[in-house]
């Protein structure tokens, strides 16, 4: 229990249909939540610059104060406020009171990741399952998921997660943990042009990178189910199954 009391204590950046969201836990005073506000979003500048976030209270009770305060943190760090949201109806009511214009963030039902799934591609996958298609790098904290096949382009970064229904495909380095087949398909594959996972997960199948952090085949590598076990083997593209 003291472990979840620790996560709902954080400030945490995650990435969904609406864009970047900074999450903002109850229970933490103003000077603590602007202190891991700016430690979370410092160290990964170069990637923020520019861009839009969604400040999202949750549970937390909204303030005018924190708003102000936050809104001029993000403006040092260049970056651009799109808009104040929580989940709570009255604290939405607050915030339009306030002339914002809150967002409904809906959350997943049920299932390993907290975000919204990547809007589809145009094009449909192998067996009419629509592809999804994320360019982007994904920081520690950040993760995705699809109903479908993932096509990734950039790296999957230590603590990002990934999430997919399908096939998980990265242009990139992958070294966070992705689940391919996620409801229990063991015929999805996880490739990358370089596999350097925290853990990998196939249907109901784990399996966890070695202790020294190397690539597990140093060339683009595809991991799949073979005897009812994880493989990973050098990706060859006339190859399927």
């Amino acid at each position: 229990m003291a472990e979840n009391r620790h996560e709902i204590r954080q400030v945490r950046v995650r990435g969904t249909v609406d864009g970047l969201v900074l999450q903002l836990p109850t229970g933490l005073p103003l000077p603590a939540l602007l202190d891991q506000a700016r430690s979370t979003l410092e160290g990964s500048q170069a990637f923020f610059r520019d861009a839009e976030l969604v400040i999202d209270y949750e549970e937390r009770e909204p303030s005018l104060e924190e708003i102000v305060a936050l809104q001029r943190l993000l403006s040092d760090l260049g970056i651009r406020l799109r808009a104040v949201t929580s989940r709570r109806p009255e604290h939405r009511e607050r915030l339009r009171s306030w002339g914002l214009h809150p967002l409904r963030i809906v959350e997943r039902a049920a299932g390993p990741s907290p975000v919204l799934p990547v809007p589809p591609s145009s094009s449909p996958a192998e067996g009419g399952q629509p592809a999804q298609y994320l360019r982007r790098t994904l920081r520690s904290g950040m993760s995705v998921t699809s109903e479908g096949d993932l096509v990734i382009v950039g790296d999957v970064n230590p603590g990002a997660e990934v999430y997919a229904a399908g096939d998980v495909l990265v242009w990139g380095a992958l070294r966070g943990t992705v689940h391919a087949g996620m409801h229990g398909n063991p015929e999805a594959i996880i490739a990358a042009l370089r596999l350097i996972p925290t853990q990998l997960r196939i249907g109901s199948l784990v399996a966890r990178a070695p202790d020294s952090r190397r690539a597990l085949v140093d060339q683009p590598a595809v991991a799949r189910v073979l005897d009812g076990s994880i493989v990973v083997e050098p990706w060859r593209s006339d190859r399927r199954s």
